[in-house]
């Protein structure tokens, strides 16, 4: 079972849903939603999205609409939602941060620097809540803060397993962890799986949780 994040792009184009996730698919998982109402109908169903990349304008229900719907909710209010839109407007951008928004970013865009925000929004919130687990009900796999090992009875990692943990944590994918550590992308997801094994944990959310809580990764 893929347990990578699971992101929603929620664009009423085509063609600029198709190159989001064709950027993004390779590291996540990809859910899309043409309007607002059908976007938050998503939402509310399970498994809940851990990042949401959503336009500014878009049919049903425009993005600053549904922005604040989310960020009203107990149940939705923790997922970051980053905008990407090609409106750009010193006010329109004011409002989506003021409506809690965790980034805002313009098209066109490099594709490198889009991917580093994006990652920075979906990783900050994971490592900001090592306590239960994430209110999607989905990203930690459905372990609470409470299942994971406690520091004492943590095993053994490698040299090698250590270093690709920490940039895991740290939020590099693992093409960059590879590329870092002059290591194949394979043999990193070997060191993953088994880092994964070993710690109890059942996908990257519960291993930055456990990485964080153990001292292994500053929050």
């Amino acid at each position: 079972m893929n347990t990578w994040p699971l992101i929603l792009i929620v664009d009423d184009s085509s063609a600029d849903t198709q190159n989001l996730a064709d950027m993004l698919s390779l590291e996540y998982r990809i859910k899309l939603a043409h309007n607002g109402v059908d976007a938050l109908d998503m939402v509310q169903r399970s498994p809940r999205p851990d990042l949401i990349l959503l336009d500014l304008l878009i049919p049903g229900m425009d993005g600053l609409a549904l922005c604040k719907r989310l960020k009203q909710s107990t149940t939705t209010r923790d997922i970051p939602v980053v905008f990407v839109t090609a409106v750009q407007d010193a006010s329109q951008e004011a409002r989506a941060l003021e409506l809690q928004a965790a980034d805002y970013i313009t098209k066109p865009f490099s594709v490198d620097v889009a991917r580093a925000r994006i990652r920075n929004a979906l990783w900050s919130r994971l490592k900001s809540h090592p306590t239960p687990a994430l209110p999607n009900g989905h990203s930690n796999g459905g372990q609470s803060h409470g299942d994971l090992p406690p520091p004492e009875s943590l095993p053994r990692l490698g040299k090698r397993e250590m270093e690709v943990m920490a940039l895991i944590v740290e939020g590099l994918t693992s093409a960059e962890v590879a590329a870092q550590l002059f290591i194949a992308k394979g043999t990193v997801e070997v060191h993953r799986e088994n880092i994964m094994r070993k710690l109890g944990v059942r996908n990257i959310a519960g291993l930055v949780k456990c990485a964080v809580r153990n001292g292994l990764a500053a929050p």
